[in-house]
């Protein structure tokens, strides 16, 4: 799975971006069909918090994220084995990308498998940490993709990743901003009522003007992040990762007496 023929690695973000797309496009027909989600861009998790469609975003959302976070490690691995301590600031800015990349991407696995309607705090808090830290782990990769520049790579995919990183922190600031505002209008009208999930425009809500601009900036903010993802892919068509098993003993019920092939080879077996 690590390496596919000539495409080495370069399949996986392909990958991420396929069964990413299908999971928020199918959750999203589904919950519209069952009459879960109004039609006009609800929240991407609104679309997927009630079954059976959240029971489908769920196993992709978690395949979605192991995937992002194999992507992340082996494009901190390509960094490292191509700079190999040549430049200390990608060196340290490769390992804090490392950090949020991961942190991102376990959000994401906490947000596919806590609904809204189950424990919303947790849903909500691991939303801003999977689109925040993401966002981040973006910013840092565009430094480091400029940084080597013309040494390892070309500016072009530079200023591609630079967009695609703007583009992203552009609509979290504004999905955050105007999430918060349309829930401040219908708090003012109905300062006892919890703030619809979903919002429906079918139902005369306070602050729904502000609500869908909130949820055009996440889809917009989720198609920014898998483009960047995807940006991976031609570099990843460079590298090959294996995994490799190798035995100690012949007999399973044996304790080894070396730890490698290469204590072997020192000890002249």
């Amino acid at each position: 799975m690590l390496t596919l023929g000539r495409l080495g690695a370069g399949h996986l973000p392909v990958f991420f971006a396929i069964i990413f797309t299908i999971n928020l496009g199918s959750t999203y027909v589904f919950a519209v069909y069952h009459g879960d989600v109004d039609p006009v861009f609800p929240y991407i998790s609104a679309a997927g918090n009630d079954r059976p469609e959240s029971c489908f975003f769920s196993l992709l959302m978690n395949i979605s994220a192991s995937l992002s976070i194999l992507i992340i490690y082996l494009r901190y691995s390509l960094i490292k084995e191509l700079i190999r301590g040549s430049d200390k600031v990608i060196e340290h800015a490769n390992k804090w990308s490392l950090l949020f990349g991961v942190a991102g991407g376990m959000g994401m696995m906490v947000v596919a498998n806590f609904q809204e309607s189950a424990v919303i705090k947790i849903h909500l808090g691991a939303a801003v940490t999977c689109f925040g830290s993401g966002g981040v782990y973006m910013m840092i990769q565009t430094f480091i993709t400029m940084r080597m520049h013309p040494l390892y790579n070309n500016r072009r995919i530079g200023y591609i990743r630079l967009g695609l990183a703007a583009w992203s922190v552009i609509t979290f600031t504004m999905a955050l901003t105007f999430g918060t505002l349309a829930a401040s209008e219908f708090h003012k009208v109905y300062p006892d009522l919890p703030t619809p999930r979903p919002w429906n425009r079918k139902v005369w809500m306070p602050g729904y003007n502000l609500h869908i601009v909130s949820a055009v900036s996440e889809w917009l903010m989720a198609v920014a992040h898998v483009s960047y993802i995807l940006s991976f892919s031609r570099e990843f068509e460079k590298i090959r990762a294996n995994l490799k098993v190798e035995s100690l003993v012949v007999h399973l019920d044996n304790s080894p007496l070396w730890r490698s092939t290469e204590d072997l080879e020192r000890y002249g077996f």
